[in-house]
């Protein structure tokens, strides 16, 4: 069963991310319109796949992100930010999305920032340069509330993979709720 999306920015982004990619595998950053996507633009973040690092530098991040981080993580590596106890699981999550092309849709426990969690739900989708091989990553956290570490465990996260050929079922159940 595919997951259901609660958060309407979330939604949001998966019906662009699905109308732009149109008969292609993904679309490409390119493809991505920021004006379509107006209120999930604080939200979102987009990354490219650096081989050399064997991780991600954002190219973008919107102010609710860089807020979670306090500071602008455009231009970043992953690894410039995210604590270090928190990196490997976060980049073989995004590799694994990268790689297999999947969708990864996260529950609960979606932000580790020193001690404090943010509670919410998260979608990290593949992007292409040339619409078959992906090389980059769009992103999206909507974050609930933040608590403090003793109140919640990144253990706790739900996360579910779906192969990208399975996303216009998932959008019209999350549409459907």
């Amino acid at each position: 069963m595919l997951p259901a999306i609660r958060s309407q920015r979330l939604r949001t982004l998966l019906e662009h991310y699905l109308e732009v990619r149109g008969a292609r595998r993904m679309p490409s950053r390119r493809d991505i319109d920021a004006v379509r996507l107006g209120p999930v633009l604080p939200i979102i973040w987009i990354s490219e796949y650096e081989s050399a690092a064997a991780t991600f530098r954002y190219r973008l991040a919107g102010e609710e992100v860089n807020r979670v981080w306090g500071r602008s993580v455009a231009g970043c590596l992953l690894s410039d930010f995210v604590l270090p106890e928190r990196f490997k699981p976060t980049n073989d999550a995004f590799l694994k999305v990268l790689r297999e092309e999947l969708a990864l849709i996260a529950s609960g426990p979606v932000y580790r920032c020193t001690d404090r969690i943010g509670l919410g739900e998260r979608l990290v989708l593949p992007l292409s340069s040339n619409g078959e091989t992906a090389d980059g990553l769009i992103g999206a956290t909507h974050s609930e509330t933040m608590v403090d570490l003793d109140q919640a465990s990144m253990s706790e996260q739900v996360t579910s993979y779906v192969p990208i050929d399975q996303l216009g079922g998932m959008a019209r159940r999350a549409v459907g709720d």
